[in-house]
């Protein structure tokens, strides 16, 4: 990273926008609210506010929200004949909600079908040509596109991955439609006919709507370089972006894990639990050593064949809407009050009671508190919303049990599902609620450390500081076990690594590239994959991670190369943030409703310790130490939070169906049961 130049990295949430501007080793930041009409318009007032820089580093839902919320560009797909509803079928797997339903949902198939044309021509698996593309048959297809008026034309046939020569033809001759377009063979040329047709048919029908937001934002930034996040955690040239939208999938969390690493190594700490409670979800992930990445990325319920850092997501955040169903069981979210009208302590008209409102009523956020550091908080407004569902403290400790149990789930399904014990690992939480729940989980999970990273509220964005420009790239081979399949992967990696830097140089990135190359593997007669590096023991390799992963292994049988993926990354000075460390013993300047001693955290200096139950607050986030719990300031600036083995759970879930609830217990399913009272309850928004 060039130390001469000054670097924004903004992040665009449900609820606020977070920025953090690098000058001179000096770190600026602020929140402002999100404008989810424009989300451009809260970037530049961020930007502003920071005076300016010559970079900008940007995490954007601009992708992830038009899927999630169907808002999409009227896109065509052209297929081969005879796979024209290949969208439509899928995979035949249900939605596990779906699994005993006798009328279970449609699956959407993103394009309707008379927005799918087909196109006779073939190509066998091998690459040959079974039967050829002629000009009279691209004409047909060309008029056909005319007469429907597409803004953005997918193109995915069969076998592209082994030969692209039909796409090619055909993107050439779409280019006189002045649309659009997407060819599989250019963005997912992998195996699998059904994830290649959707990610290419998704990409084609955000390509609209973010190529317009880039352009857009682009031309108010001026002489700002723009470049965005994307989901395989490094950042990608806006010129890139605009034409591979849907690699935004994951922007702004990917930024997150990035800040989660760096806060792991200043403690000299391999592994963690991170978990980011914003103001929609939280997303939760274990960082490790190496990078975690996934070949699909699945968005509302879409497997998106695109790689992503292995993040999982629910609807679970500080904005989220408490409701309670017919049966009279307590839910949480997944719908959220978002940035407007926003929860109801916001005093911005929202009346409907979230998570924030009920740690209010908790107690838990002191009234004196503004977040973001403008926002103040309106308890009395809080506590009015929470009592439309129920007695105010009953209700609000249920909602923060029934927030708990869902986001523990999550925390278990990316640790211990996966063979990961969490003794001895810490929990990181970060978002502006993260730090509020995390010694509840920690005792829920079982872990007695939390680490709390600098500007917790802000991690995406500081994140984005240390993240490289990067190019990920991957092509299916379907080779047998032997050295001339070695030979011929190494092959292809070499094209996709002059393809990627190319790329990159023409974007004006200079280098030097650091590649990374890797092979996705498989025994003969299975279904799906493991990675291991492109190295010549990759067999051996692949043994190891079977038996690693599937406590079991076929040593000796034959096994092939499914896909060769590659990374190519520009070589990155990671940035230093130093800690300036106050002098002098902090005083608390307050306490919370519930008696807790507030203390700002910029008051803290290294070495400082601190017994809960206490509050700790800062500009983009709030700390809760429940009783029983210690904090410590490192040398490094961050918190780290441990508990007394004598200390008992603050919040116990039960473990097995009661057959009568008690009043505020979480109920089976992470929702909760309240006691019933005569008048309105609160009705689902």
């Amino acid at each position: 990273m060039d130390k001469s130049r000054t670097i924004a990295a903004i992040d665009v949430g449900g609820t606020f926008t977070d920025a953090v501007v690098l000058r001179r080793g000096r770190v600026s930041r602020c929140k402002v609210p999100s404008t989810p009409q424009d989300p451009g318009l809260a970037v530049m007032e961020a930007l502003q506010r920071l005076g300016g820089a010559d970079l900008l580093v940007h995490g954007t839902t601009v992708a992830t929200n038009a899927l999630l919320e169907r808002k999409l560009a009227r896109a065509a797909l052209v297929t081969t004949r005879g796979f024209r509803d290949v969208l439509a079928i899928g995979r035949q797997n249900r939605d596990p909600a779906d699994l005993y339903a006798l009328n279970p949902r449609q699956r959407d198939p993103l394009i309707p079908r008379e927005l799918r044309f087909e196109c006779a021509e073939r190509v066998g698996p091998d690459g040959s040509v079974e039967k050829a593309l002629t000009d009279a048959e691209i004409a047909q297809v060309l008029e056909q596109l005319r007469r429907a008026a597409p803004e953005a034309v997918a193109v995915c046939l069969l076998h592209s991955y082994a030969n692209p020569d039909h796409e090619r033809m055909l993107g050439k001759a779409l280019k006189e439609l002045g649309v659009p377009v997407t060819l599989s063979c250019d963005l997912a040329p992998e195996f699998r006919e059904y994830e290649r047709s959707l990610v290419t048919a998704a990409n084609a029908a955000l390509m609209p709507r973010v190529g317009e937001y880039c352009r857009s934002l682009g031309e108010v930034l001026g002489p700002v370089r723009l470049v965005l996040m994307h989901s395989a955690g490094g950042w990608l040239p806006a010129e890139i972006a605009a034409r591979e939208p849907v690699k935004l999938a994951l922007s702004g969390p990917a930024g997150g894990i990035a800040g989660v690493r760096a806060a792991l190594d200043a403690e000299g700490i391999k592994t963690g639990i991170a978990f980011d409670v914003g103001g929609t979800s939280t997303d939760v992930s274990l960082v490790g050593g190496q990078t975690r990445l996934r070949s699909v990325t699945e968005i509302s319920g879409w497997p998106l064949r695109t790689p992503s850092l292995d993040i999982h997501t629910i609807g679970a955040g500080g904005g989220s809407i408490a409701h309670m169903d017919a049966g009279g069981a307590l839910h949480v979210g997944p719908l959220s009050a978002g940035a407007y009208p926003g929860p109801a302590c916001y005093g911005r008209g929202g009346t409907h009671a979230t998570l924030t409102d009920a740690l209010v009523v908790l107690g838990r956020l002191p009234s004196q508190l503004k977040l973001g550091g403008e926002f103040v908080l309106r308890p009395d407004l809080a506590r009015q919303a929470v009592e439309a569902l129920g007695p105010a403290q009953e209700v609000a400790d249920a909602m923060l049990r029934v927030a708990l149990a869902g986001i523990e789930r999550a925390l278990r399904r990316v640790s211990v599902e996966r063979g990961h014990s969490v003794a001895g690992t810490p929990l990181i939480p970060f978002g502006g609620a993260g730090g509020l729940i995390a010694c509840d989980l920690a005792e829920l999970i079982g872990t007695g450390m939390v680490l709390v990273p600098r500007d917790p509220g802000l991690l995406c964005a500081v994140g984005m500081l240390h993240t490289p420009a990067s190019r990920d790239l991957s092509r299916t081979l379907l080779l047998p076990e032997s050295k001339a399949s070695l030979v011929r992967a190494k092959k292809v990696a070499r094209e996709l690594e002059n393809r990627a830097t190319g790329e990159l140089r023409a974007c004006g990135l200079k280098g030097p590239f650091d590649t990374q190359v890797s092979l996705d593997v498989r025994y003969q007669g299975q279904s799906f994959e493991l990675n291991v590096p492109l190295r010549p023991d990759w067999k051996q390799r692949f043994d190891v991670e079977h038996q690693r992963q599937f406590y079991f292994d076929r040593v000796g049988e034959p096994a092939e190369i499914v896909n060769v993926r590659l990374r190519v990354a520009a070589r990155h000075r990671t940035p230093v943030l130093k800690f300036r460390a106050p002098v002098g013993k902090p005083k608390a300047w307050c306490q919370s409703s519930s008696g807790e001693p507030v203390y700002a955290r910029e008051d803290l200096p290294a070495g400082f310790r601190l017994q809960g139950p206490a509050i700790v607050t800062e500009l983009s986030s709030c700390l809760y130490l429940n009783t029983g719990w210690t904090l410590k300031v490192s040398k490094a600036g961050q918190l780290l939070l441990n508990r007394s083995r004598k200390r008992k759970r603050a919040v116990q879930l039960p473990q097995n169906k009661p057959r009568k609830q008690q009043p505020g217990t979480a109920a089976p399913g992470g929702a909760a049961m309240l006691p019933r009272r005569s008048g309105k309850r609160g009705a689902r928004p």
